[in-house]
């Protein structure tokens, strides 16, 4: 399967003292989304965050012109993918402030699929390539 998916989660955000916004939570779980999808929490464990550490930056909106921030802590628990992300003050469209106001909440993780499972209607994704965490 070589189609790209996005899941989404929300977070909690603080300001920083530099004007920027620390945001945390989780970035995936092991819930199924809307249209049937799951990604299994050792899905990220098997490789599929290798290519994303080398380079954490955090997107706007699936848009890789419009990077906002970088992620800082990346953890594999029992329940998913916990990340911790820095959005720059210098993120476009007032997106610190819509972040601070609550406008804007939820992580999306998008990733292509290397193996999985299909039941019920459902995917249960159980190895995930990650190509990017965005704030949307």
């Amino acid at each position: 399967m070589n189609k790209i998916f996005n899941l989404t989660s929300t977070f909690k955000s603080s300001p920083e003292d530099d004007g920027s916004v620390r945001i945390r939570g989780m970035a995936s779980t092991s819930d199924f989304d809307r249209a049937g999808d799951s990604i299994k929490p050792d899905a990220w464990g098997k490789g599929g965050l290798n290519n994303f550490k080398k380079n954490p930056i955090i997107l706007f909106n699936h848009d890789y012109d419009r990077p906002i921030g970088r992620a800082t802590g990346l953890d594999v628990t029992d329940n998913g993918l916990a990340l911790e992300a820095k959005i720059s003050k210098s993120a476009p469209a007032g997106v610190c402030d819509l972040v601070k106001d609550g406008v804007l909440g939820a992580f999306s993780v998008g990733f292509r699929v290397k193996d999985d499972d299909y039941i019920a209607d459902s995917y249960t994704h159980l190895r995930a390539h990650e190509t990017r965490h965005d704030r949307v």
